[in-house]
């Protein structure tokens, strides 16, 4: 679990979660590989004890199964009631990587279509664009580099809706690879034709906030995973080529 801390003090601690990974545990209780537990277990051997609440780590955000990056967990009710309302106020910068179809004709875009959660069991886990009785939904973009038929951006939500970046993208006509809930026929084919359908390449690269207590500016960085750098670094190479 060690080679997996980003920052650690006696507030919070931030760590690097893999692709597949559950943040917390699935409502029927069967998943085994949730981060949630694994560090809650690492540090009760370390000596964390539970506060007054008898609880003794709080996620403060979550990421999709299929994304990889950086995870802020509180270490005690007061820490995560401060950093909850650090998100609610948009105080928390977040920034996430991505490879996504197509070479957008811009370098900078900034998608604001309000979103909403699917409904029914069918809907469930899916977001949708909801005009009139949707949330806001804020996305920053930029092109960090083209390569060819897919593009490497960088994404910094300035919300929090459910599956934001992902929807965001195609709503612009460049949606995420291999996101089998949002991209259309037409990409899939013709993406699919050249590379073997893998994860969704999205990654919580970077998360900066003033510490609750101290006030000092924290800027947590995280790698990516191997498959995904290694993907990248396939991507580069071919368009060298």
């Amino acid at each position: 679990m060690e080679n997996l801390l980003l920052i650690e003090d006696k507030h919070l601690i931030a760590v690097r979660k893999s692709a597949g990974q559950l943040v917390v545990a699935d409502r029927f209780g069967l998943e085994k590989n949730v981060l949630l537990h694994k560090l809650g277990a690492y540090l009760r051997e370390k000596g964390h004890k539970p506060d007054e609440t008898g609880r003794d780590l709080y996620p403060v955000h979550r990421l999709d199964r299929d994304t990889s990056g950086v995870v802020l967990f509180a270490k005690h009710h007061e820490a995560h009631r401060k950093l909850s309302m650090m998100f609610e106020g948009r105080e928390v910068t977040k920034s996430y990587w991505t490879l996504v179809c197509g070479n957008p004709v811009w370098s900078f875009s900034k998608c604001e279509v309000p979103l909403n959660r699917a409904e029914g069991k069918k809907g469930r886990g899916r977001a949708l664009v909801d005009l009139q009785k949707g949330k806001e939904a804020i996305t920053e973009l930029s092109v960090k580099e083209r390569l060819g038929r897919i593009s490497w951006m960088e994404a910094r939500p300035l919300t929090g809706r459910l599956h934001q970046i992902r929807l965001h993208m195609k709503i612009l006509g460049h949606p995420i690879l291999f996101d089998e809930a949002y991209w259309d026929s037409t990409w899939k084919t013709e993406i699919l034709s050249y590379y073997p359908a893998q994860r969704i390449p999205l990654h919580a690269r970077s998360i900066s906030f003033k510490h609750p207590y101290s006030g000092k500016l924290l800027d947590i960085e995280c790698p990516m995973d191997e498959d995904m750098r290694n993907f990248l670094q396939k991507l580069q190479s071919e368009k060298k080529s």
